[in-house]
């Protein structure tokens, strides 16, 4: 049987993030082809799929998911249509890359999950954070005891223009601010960075957690409307890992962007800084090792944790996504690479669940 070696993707959404991030992760990968792009109206549709060079617009993405060319549907959209859409391609037959979070609640992703086994397909989330070089670097020093058995993980996340900036908002990240749609500062920025944590490190075995609203009145730019926040953009999170180590993290909306993520062990200290000034899950990210002794030794993850096709690729949304869709090539070539799938999203969104319940109740959380 003659092996294959490339993918047509069908893209949902290709104005925002899929246009930034997917499009370009597409055109760096030979695998892959953007054949098919989906849009809420005509109009913008086909403009999206003229400035991607992208061949055929859609309106409807179960008609673009049963085009013979498109494998994938990667569904790029704001979370509360992921179910629908996800759904859709699915029932289709066909494999799904979702961006995380995979859907607005745990009930939700639970379905998606039991119906992406039932249809026998493939499917990865957008916790791009994984197919990052660096992290993985990190997760084998860390395997190999490189810095000895693991004490603390510490991480203090800056992100004063997410989801407000100094108590405005424009209109299309308004939806940021209801916690109902499951996009905040717990679902999107801690959690790419708790994550993180349990790839590089071990899972959350328990969890303590504070949510704050501090911008509960926010101004949009476009129309001065004033409009009420009830999803959190202070996170506080004190947990512990399946291994034993202690975890401190918070993430706060001011002050100047950035992070440190700190990883103790006995015999020393892994640290990451931002390179490309973006948030913890596009950046490239800086890598520095500290021993007891006070040597400091800056780390870059060589050559082989990088794709070869993508270790060129320009810094921004879209060099982590590249990696990522480098891994699902490599499965669905029938390898054995390792990548977040409906699996892990669900583990995470019952991540979240256990930090809302130790905020709303003061009691510490098992994680499961």
């Amino acid at each position: 049987m003659e092996k294959k070696i490339q993918w047509g993707v069908g893209i949902v959404g290709a104005g925002g993030w899929g246009g930034l991030a997917h499009v370009p992760a597409l055109a760096a990968l030979a695998a892959y082809e953007a054949t098919a792009v989906t849009g809420t109206r005509p109009e913008s549709a086909q403009e999206a799929a003229d400035r991607h060079g992208i061949g055929r617009f859609y309106t409807d993405a179960s008609e673009m998911a049963k085009q013979p060319d498109v494998d994938i549907v990667a569904v790029t959209v704001k979370v509360p249509e992921h179910d629908r859409l996800i759904r859709m391609a699915l029932e289709a037959g066909k494999d799904v890359y979702s961006e995380w979070p995979l859907a607005r609640t745990t009930a939700e992703a639970e379905a998606l999950l039991a119906l992406a086994q039932k249809r026998g397909v493939s499917h990865i989330v957008g916790l791009q954070a994984r197919g990052n070089p660096t992290v993985r670097y990190i997760r084998d020093l860390i395997a190999e005891g490189a810095i000895g058995r693991i004490l603390a993980v510490n991480v203090v996340t800056l992100l004063p223009a997410f989801p407000t900036s100094k108590g405005t908002v424009d209109l299309a990240h308004a939806y940021l601010l209801d916690e109902s749609n499951g996009a905040d500062q717990l679902t999107i920025g801690a959690a790419h960075v708790l994550d993180s944590i349990e790839y590089m490190v071990a899972p959350f075995i328990e969890v303590s957690a504070s949510l704050a609203t501090q911008y509960p009145e926010i101004n949009v730019l476009e129309t001065g409307k004033m409009v009420w926040a009830n999803a959190p953009d202070h996170v506080l999170v004190a947990g512990k890992l399946a291994q034993g180590s202690l975890v401190s993290a918070q993430f706060v909306n001011a002050g100047a962007s950035g992070f440190t993520l700190r990883i103790v062990g006995t015999e020393g200290e892994l640290t990451a800084t931002p390179r490309d000034g973006l948030m913890f899950q596009m950046d490239r990210l800086n890598l520095s090792l500290a021993r007891p002794s006070g040597e400091v030794r800056t780390l870059e993850a060589p050559d082989g944790y990088a794709s070869t096709i993508t270790r060129d690729l320009l810094p921004g949304p879209m060099y982590n996504v590249a990696h990522l869709y480098a891994l699902f090539a490599e499965r669905l070539d029938g390898g054995e690479a390792e990548f977040p799938d409906f699996t892990q999203a669900v583990r995470m969104h019952r991540l979240m669940d256990a930090i809302r319940a130790a905020s709303s109740t003061g009691v510490r959380q098992t994680v499961e």
